[in-house]
Parts: C-alpha cells; sequence; structure tokens
C-alpha cells in the first residue's frame, strides 16, 4: 500500500518535471554568421548536373559531390565570355564562387569554365 502511495505522488512530479514550457522552448536553427555573410569561397571541380535551381559538382581534391543553389543572379562564364548555364558541357572543368545563404546553404555566385576553371598544375 506504501508504494502505491509513493508512486501516485511521484508521477505528477515526473509529468510536470517533463513539461518544457516558453522558456524551455525549442532554440532557433543555427544562421550564418552575420560576420561572414559576404565571404566567398571557390570550389573547383567537373560539372554533373545543372537544373532551374541546382548546380552539382565534383569536387577535384576530394572527389565529393556538392550542391549549389542556383538563383537568378548566378552568372555563368566561358572563356571569359557570359553564357547561359546550357553553355557550359557536363563533365566539363569549372570553379563555383559561393556564398553562404542565412540556412547555412551554399549558394553559387559565379560558375566559369575555360582555362581560368583548369585545375592549378600539382
Amino acid at each position: 500500500m506504501l508504494r502505491w502511495a509513493v508512486l501516485l505522488l511521484l508521477v505528477p512530479v515526473m509529468m510536470f518535471g517533463q513539461h518544457r514550457g516558453r522558456s524551455g522552448s525549442v532554440p532557433p536553427p543555427p544562421s550564418a554568421s552575420p560576420d561572414f555573410k559576404d565571404v566567398v569561397a571557390t570550389f573547383a571541380g567537373v560539372l554533373k548536373n545543372v537544373t532551374k535551381k541546382e548546380i552539382t559538382i565534383d569536387v577535384d581534391e576530394s572527389h565529393e559531390i556538392m550542391t549549389f543553389r542556383r538563383t537568378k543572379e548566378t552568372k555563368f562564364t566561358s572563356d571569359g565570355a557570359e553564357v547561359k548555364a546550357s553553355g557550359i558541357d557536363l563533365e566539363s572543368h569549372i570553379t563555383v564562387d559561393a556564398k553562404q545563404d542565412p540556412d547555412s546553404k551554399l549558394r553559387a555566385v559565379a560558375v566559369k569554365a575555360g582555362p581560368d576553371a583548369r585545375p592549378a598544375a600539382k
């Protein structure tokens, strides 16, 4: 009988301890640090796919597949001249200049093909 009394007293306490109020709500997702808002990183690799929303490359050094967001501001150049995305052949060696969006995904700013995008000699 004493066990049941203790159990009946502990159950409400345990339930209250697991309750999360507004002060214990889930924190917002991390965002890009304001310090790195305008930093541009350059990635070199082989063009694997281009869609209206994404650019996919196989990175030279690590052979990892990376995907970048594509926006209407993304500029494509080949041999120094601006071209449409379809003007760059798949499996071409390219460089992608990218910025980090507030949700930490990479957004392509410029995609370059031709002599400027050739890998450096080792």
